[in-house]
């Protein structure tokens, strides 16, 4: 092949590029043969009303999470900037980190014990790609147990101690990173499941 040809892509590809499935996030684990109803219900009409009344809530419950893991990451921030002092920094993120840790350790159990296992009976296909979902739990509940860890030492820590801000911090870090990669690969999932379902 010449570099032209290989610089000049085809109408045909163009177009195979234009239709093709793309999830949201750019380095999405979902394999092409896993996005069959995300094909059929795309993300520009989850909130349409023929859907919303069906996928709404789980989007909600996600916002809220997404909500609370960018406030805690924001009191980290400010801290590390020095914007806030040892004293206003665990005024502010001692009761939201325990409210958080809780909220999502039950949303991964209601999920896992629940809705994954049904969505995998309906749709056998999907087993490996809710698979995936189940590990980023397991490693997702780790994390959050170590950020649990942290934040009960920063509750006895009336003298400062940056060391122990700074692995807090990471640890903030590494699960909104994973949060990031899981809530949309989820959604992608999840999202047309519940809006194409007859109920």
């Amino acid at each position: 092949m010449t570099d032209s040809a290989q610089n000049n892509p085809s109408q045909q590809d163009l177009d195979d590029d234009l239709f093709s499935v793309a999830p949201r996030h750019p380095d999405s684990r979902l394999e092409s043969d896993w996005l069959f109803l995300y094909e059929k219900l795309p993300p520009d009409q989850w909130f349409s009303a023929d859907y919303a009344y069906k996928t709404s809530g789980w989007l909600k419950v996600h916002t809220n999470i997404r909500k609370r893991q960018r406030i805690l990451t924001q009191i980290s921030d400010a801290y590390m900037s020095g914007e806030f002092d040892w004293t206003e920094y665990r005024s502010q993120i001692l009761k939201r980190i325990n409210m958080h840790v809780l909220k999502l350790h039950q949303h991964h159990g209601v999920e896992d014990e629940g809705f994954f296992p049904e969505f995998v009976s309906m749709y056998p296909k999907l087993a490996p790609a809710f698979e995936i979902l189940g590990h980023d739990h397991e490693y997702l509940n780790e994390l959050l147990d170590t950020l649990q860890a942290q934040n009960d030492q920063l509750a006895r820590s009336d003298t400062e101690d940056k060391a122990l801000a700074k692995e807090l911090h990471d640890t903030l870090v590494a699960i909104t990173d994973l949060l990031q990669q899981h809530l949309t690969d989820e959604e992608d999932l999840v999202i047309p499941i519940l809006g194409l379902r007859q109920s």
